[in-house]
């Protein structure tokens, strides 16, 4: 497992294919035993399919080029939501009884729920503007004094969106992308992701100098993976991940609650790798709870 770099954090368009592919030659046997210890299948997938949901969200990994993979699945009964080219696989919705059928493919390395990934909006409270600033807690002056400042870095914030006409964020998203869906907008309409883009950039300017951020000479990228609601998806992290990469981060935040990234969410902790191996560094919640 390669380094990722941890921080405790408060908290391309991609090709986008929904295919309904019913063609009755893919993985003929109706009648197969039950798969569930199969070790291709991850334990929270395998939990999933117990429930016997008529649709599962999943992430498939190949061991094979990915063009052989990708017309391999021409013909299987599911509908395939996104495919990647930072990791060897793609997100589809699929039934409990291909998914299974999917185990026993060799051309399949590992099939992994699409989990949910979450993060609150801001909560104010009497002592809001009364503490410390992000800034000043990691003594960033220190490197203000000496030019170094953030200038000529590009962070992505894949987050709720950000909200752009803040005063301390005013001109400092120069790319943005919505991967929500049904909520066709980069607008933040939760306020967490506006809230970590003005701790890493934020130009102080509404509380005048106070609470600047702790890079205000970087620019963003504004990658909204989080609903109005809090909610989000693996699959869409992946895609912003690499849309992110694509789009030229230097920095990549996951300022994000349930990734846990490792052994327990291989897809996703690809992704960063792979992203790392390119030479961003991501940057992942740790966690709020001491």
């Amino acid at each position: 497992m390669k380094k990722i770099f941890y921080i405790l954090a408060s908290s391309m368009s991609l090709i986008v294919l929904v295919m309904f592919l019913f063609a009755p030659g893919f993985l003929l046997s109706e009648s197969l035993p039950d798969l569930s210890g199969e070790p291709k299948i991850d334990a929270s997938l395998r939990k999933e399919l117990s429930l016997g949901s008529d649709e599962i969200p999943f992430i498939m990994l190949f061991n094979q080029s990915r063009l052989a993979s990708w017309e391999k699945l021409q013909g299987a009964p599911l509908h395939m939501v996104r495919r990647y080219d930072i990791i060897p696989g793609v997100a589809a919705m699929g039934s409990p009884g291909t998914i299974r059928r999917l185990a026993r493919e060799q051309w399949i390395e590992g099939l992994y729920l699409d989990g949910s990934v979450f993060v609150s909006g801001p909560v104010r409270s009497e002592d809001d503007f009364a503490g410390e600033s992000s800034a000043r807690m990691v003594n960033a002056s220190y490197l203000w004094s000496q030019g170094i400042n953030g200038s000529g870095v590009i962070v992505a914030v894949l987050d709720s969106g950000i909200n752009q006409n803040h005063p301390d964020l005013i001109g400092k998203v120069v790319g943005e992308v919505n991967f929500v869906k049904n909520e066709e907008t980069t607008n933040d309409l939760l306020g967490h992701g506006t809230m970590v883009a003005g701790i890493i950039a934020g130009s102080g300017e509404a509380s005048g100098g106070k609470y600047v951020g702790v890079a205000p000479g970087a620019k963003l990228l504004n990658v909204r993976v989080i609903d109005s609601e809090g909610d989000g998806r693996d699959s869409d992290i992946i895609a912003g991940i690499e849309w992110a990469l694509n789009n030229g981060a230097d920095i990549i935040s996951l300022s994000l609650g349930g990734l846990d990234l490792g052994e327990t969410n291989l897809p996703v902790t690809m992704a960063a790798d792979n992203a790392m191996d390119a030479g961003a560094i991501v940057c992942v919640a740790a966690g709020n709870s001491g």
